[in-house]
């Protein structure tokens, strides 16, 4: 075989959105590929796989490829990568797709994928039905279906559009044009530079979803809108420095590429991934964040905005935990580094979509260790200095808040009181 790397698109999407429909459109039009498919299903019976089976016409079975009872996302990410290698081995095939089932999370599957070293992921395409956007994010409206919870449907249509490199908006014709400018711009505001198409039954040129050389995963990672948000805050408080002479200066986080459990309430496990990635700059086993002491917000025209929370004292964790019960319902996103007063020395990564709420430890404060190697840092680092706190060092919170028609008074109060 070839020393060039085989390609690989990964069709993630919530139940009935249109993937299979998608994946037969592509497979009924390869465009000069020889496609071979991996189909997962959660249960025991993989019904997708029948139907691309039957209106794809495949007549090789060894093209098709069902993975059942789990999520390639967690508990069948070992054998889909087996899978992946056995097909491009076999040397029959110069293109593999993946349709995920609809309840998977794409980043860890991602992450999965990088470690194949005969192959590449070209492209992670999101496919959400507009119908049901607009029922999610129209002031919780939500469609309870397949036992799922309000919570994780909103969770997973919001990690599904936020990492992915094409998003397909189908079932463009269920919604009305002003519904379909409140979805675009909840979306905008999720994950800004995403490839957004609208479409009716997933009726997408096939060079859209394959050979598109789209998805990088640092620069999909980056993109997502609560690090923009990040972004957009340090260069106005930069700006701000330059004016008033202050001396702070904020490098934003990056990197949270660890797949966590479902969770509705806040939680402190620490689920570690195989992937090289860590949230945080991680120097030294020490947690770096360089902030400021402002806080920016803006708002569309549809009521979809953001602001960020930040202080330097630390959060209670019972109050906390009690407030993650009566989480705003029209908070959709929020992430960022947070300190609780029972621990001290841990720093932790707080986020949430829709009213998932999850925490994971992310290393140990700079202000935890010995003077000697604090200073070592320090000089080391000197934009850390800026924001070197006499008191805390270089513990805080900071949070981005992405939401519609957010009361940032009423949010920021409420997070004060579960302050210590």
């Amino acid at each position: 075989m070839s020393d060039k790397k085989i390609p690989i698109t990964l069709l993630c999407g919530y139940l009935g959105a249109g993937k299979t429909t998608l994946l037969n459109r592509v497979l009924t039009n390869q465009k000069g590929y020889k496609v071979a498919v991996i189909v997962n299903d959660i249960g025991e019976v993989n019904v997708d796989e029948r139907l691309i089976s039957k209106e794809a016409k495949i007549e090789d079975s060894s093209s098709l490829v069902p993975l059942t009872n789990g999520c390639i996302c967690c508990t069948l990410k070992s054998d889909m990568v087996n899978q992946i290698e056995n097909l491009m081995k076999s040397g029959k095939f110069d293109y593999i797709m993946i349709e995920a089932s609809g309840v998977c999370e794409p980043m860890p599957i991602a992450q999965a994928i990088e470690t194949i070293e005969i192959g590449k992921l070209d492209n992670v395409v999101g496919v959400v039905d507009a119908s049901r956007l607009v029922d999610e994010f129209d002031e919780g409206k939500a469609l309870l279906k397949e036992g799922i919870d309000e919570e994780d449907i909103e969770s997973l249509l919001i990690q599904q559009i936020e990492f992915c490199s094409t998003l397909i908006v189908n079932k463009r014709d269920l919604v009305t044009d002003e519904q379909m400018k409140m979805v675009r711009a909840v979306i905008n505001k999720i994950q800004p530079t995403v490839k957004v198409i609208e479409t009716t039954r997933c009726d997408v040129p096939v060079e859209e979803i394959i050979g598109t050389d789209r998805f990088d995963f640092e620069t999909v990672y980056a993109s997502a809108g609560w690090v923009k948000a990040l972004e957009e805050h340090d260069a106005h408080e930069e700006d701000d420095d330059d004016d008033d002479d202050h001396d702070e200066h904020e490098h934003h986080e990056h990197g949270d590429h660890d797949h966590e459990e479902h969770e509705h309430h806040h939680h402190d496990d620490d689920d570690d991934d195989d992937h090289d990635h860590e949230e945080g700059h991680d120097h030294h086993g020490h947690h770096h964040h360089h902030e400021h002491k402002h806080e920016g917000e803006s708002e569309d025209e549809y009521g979809i905005g953001s602001f960020v929370y930040y202080r330097r004292r630390p959060f209670n964790r019972q109050k906390l935990d009690e407030f993650a019960s009566k989480w705003p319902r029209n908070i959709i996103r929020s992430k960022g580094v947070i300190w609780f007063s029972d621990e001290d020395d841990m720093a932790y990564v707080l986020e949430t979509s829709g009213r998932q709420i999850q925490a994971g430890y992310s290393g140990n404060w700079l202000a935890s260790c010995p003077p000697a190697e604090q200073q070592k840092v320090l000089a080391e680092e000197p934009e850390m200095k800026k924001d070197w706190d006499e008191k805390v060092g270089d513990r805080m919170i900071k949070m981005v808040i992405i939401g519609r028609h957010l009361n940032k008074e009423e949010i920021c109060k409420n997070l004060d009181a579960c302050l210590d």
